[in-house]
């Protein structure tokens, strides 16, 4: 039934019965949400969209109930929700800014800014609010005003007197008031209901309407209490962390200070959320990354620095402290939760203690306007007082120059490291491509040559002639192709390692070469392939223009570096500047920041050393071989 209008006959007869019942059930519905305004309040702070929405389910049933009660049209108010997600390229999903790996994560982000910007939001807080002193008063006087009545009209039974029949006259008088009026007064409630449960309308010139301003004002409020709490716990957090360092440090507990740092961090993190949520500031995060886990050597053991453990925890607890120790962020966000809450008291909670003071200093009215003028006026300033706290927030917790340029550098040497895979993976692709394709075609072109050769014979010379040639020439192109593929990608190195692939160069080169090596392990694919075809270069230097007659070469890992010496007997005097082989040697090593020594007095002899910084795994290797 639409709004204006009365219902008649048996409808209107149930609604006369029913008013103070349903009245009693909205007055307590209106009560049960005064307990939901401070978790409202906190999950939009936070960005807690399903609690936001399971709270908002309240609000919908009054909503309906008192639609379908008082015959009120409140039609629903709420935007409608953001839709999926959609990955970008390389697989991530973007929120403003800002991207994530997660498509939930950018959803829900989205999600709470929608809920947070929707002014049926803000009605619905106002609504829980206030409605169990406005609302529910109304919703109730009827089931009140019958209740009061029974009560006079029963009074006679414990107590008898001179008024006894005016007590039971006024009962009745009021049990018959609370049942006519039930249903206007229901109707009134739905009235109330649907000035702040309707939708929205904007006010006159896009402006917005007063008492929403108001409560964004008082939403900023809570939002300075809630960081005055976190300020709170993070100095708990940073008493802890000082006490963590000394028992790590000085007893020997290792694991306790990296485990105190990451709590601390996570409520650092928690503070960077929430002003990027309230639109105060963006605050990256400015950590370090994590180190790796450790890894097993040949003998079992792990190793942490110049020392061996029989396991990976201990080394993973050493290497973690040292993370944390060595990461500047960890001192600023230390000297932040330290200082955080005495900012936090004399920007945010100073005004608010004002307002009490006043109250408390000043009695009667003129203390009470007193008050109310210095609410007044600390609602209008908490804004610019977050504004300035989130600016003290940025000045600690932001990252330096110095970190966005180690981290710039960490996340190159990470694409570097992934393109060089990536081409060293499509290399070994094609060296397989060559291989198993266009040798075999090449082999059995020669095999149908000769066949075809032997198979003419003696009878037409001119034909056999031009077979041969023909099987020569295949022959030459696929020793041609072989040189090709152990160019693109020797399958030695693939398959026996660096320190078979250089025994093998040295095998094959006419001056007399001798391969020392001990390596605890094999080099990654890029990495090696960049120290074998150095040292081919090298080798191919010591043959043209050195006029040596030996070479020694000696690889060894020793602190992440794999150090390569290629030394000859020639007569010396090598210069970077005029030469392009050792140009050449530079720039391959440079791709994986290596770096090159060159020694070289005239009369020899003559000493390259090559440094990579690696990682060995598998087993270990040490050789020694020569060539005579």
């Amino acid at each position: 039934m639409s709004d204006g209008t009365r219902p008649h006959g048996a409808s209107w007869r149930r609604a006369l019965r029913l008013a103070p019942v349903r009245g009693v059930a909205l007055a307590a519905l209106g009560a049960a949400g005064l307990l939901l305004v401070l978790p409202m309040a906190v999950a939009l702070l936070s960005g807690a969209v399903g609690t936001v929405l399971r709270i908002r389910r309240l609000p919908v049933l009054r909503r309906r109930l008192a639609a379908s009660w008082s015959r009120v049209e409140i039609p629903g108010p709420y935007l409608p929700h953001s839709s999926e997600a959609r990955a970008r390229e390389g697989g991530l999903y973007r929120y403003g800014r800002r991207l994530y790996a997660s498509g939930s994560t950018a959803r829900r982000k989205r999600g709470a800014r929608k809920i947070s910007r929707d002014p049926a939001t803000a009605r619905d807080l106002w609504w829980l609010l206030l409605d169990p002193f406005v609302g529910a008063p109304v919703a109730v006087l009827p089931a009140a005003l019958i209740g009061a009545g029974l009560a006079g009209v029963a009074s006679p039974l414990w107590h008898a007197g001179p008024g006894s029949a005016f007590v039971v006259g006024l009962g009745l008088a009021s049990v018959s008031t609370g049942i006519a009026a039930g249903p206007s007064l229901i109707r009134l409630h739905g009235y109330w209901t649907r000035l702040f449960l309707r939708a929205g309308v904007p006010a006159a010139g896009g402006g917005t309407r007063w008492w929403l301003r108001l409560w964004r004002q008082v939403q900023t409020v809570g939002a300075a209490c809630l960081l005055c709490a976190l300020a709170v716990c993070g100095l708990v957090l940073a008493a802890l962390q000082l006490i963590a360092a000394v028992f790590s440090l000085v007893f020997g507990l290792v694991p306790v200070l990296a485990q105190a740092v990451l709590v601390s961090r996570r409520l650092v993190n928690l503070w960077r959320e929430l002003l990027r949520h309230g639109g105060l500031a963006d605050i990256a995060e400015p950590y370090r990354q994590p180190p790796p886990a450790p890894v097993q050597g040949a003998d079992g053991h792990y190793a942490y620095g110049r020392t061996l453990h029989p396991g990976p925890l201990l080394p993973s607890w050493l290497a973690a402290r040292r993370w944390v120790l060595t990461d500047p962020a960890t001192w600023r966000d230390l000297l932040w939760l330290l200082t955080n809450p005495v900012v936090a008291a004399v920007l945010l909670l100073g005004p608010m203690a004002s307002v009490l003071a006043i109250g408390l200093w000043w009695s009667g009215p003129a203390g009470f306007a007193a008050a109310l003028l210095a609410a007044g006026a600390v609602l209008r300033a908490a804004p610019y007082t977050l504004r300035v706290q989130a600016r003290w927030c940025a000045l600690l917790l932001a990252p330096t120059e110095r970190s966005v340029l180690a981290r710039r550098v960490h996340q190159l040497a990470t694409t570097r490291a992934e393109a060089t895979g990536v081409q060293a993976a499509e290399l070994l692709r094609i060296e397989r491509d060559l291989h198993d394709g266009a040798q075999t075609r090449l082999v059995a072109i020669g095999m149908s040559l000769r066949a075809i050769e032997k198979r003419l014979g003696s009878e037409q010379p001119e034909l056999r002639a031009m077979a041969a040639e023909a099987r020569e020439n295949s022959s030459a192109a696929l020793r041609e192709l072989r040189s090709l593929v152990r160019g693109v990608h020797p399958p030695v190195l693939a398959e026996r390692g660096l320190v078979d692939a250089v025994r093998t160069l040295a095998l094959a080169h006419p001056l007399t070469v001798e391969v020392t090596a001990d390596l605890q392990g094999r080099a990654q694919m890029p990495v090696a392939a960049c120290a074998y075809f150095s040292v081919s270069e090298a080798l191919t230097n010591s043959a043209k223009h050195s006029g040596a007659q030996r070479v020694m070469i000696d690889l060894r890992h020793r602190a992440g570096a794999l150090r390569i010496t290629v030394t000859d007997d020639g007569r010396g005097g090598a210069d970077p500047a005029l030469g392009s082989g050792i140009r050449g040697i530079q720039r391959r090593l440079a791709t994986f920041d290596g770096l090159l020594d060159v020694a070289s007095p005239p009369g020899g002899p003559t000493t390259l050393t090559m440094e990579l910084p690696c990682v060995l795994s598998s087993a270990r290797t040490s050789t020694s071989s020569g060539k005579d």
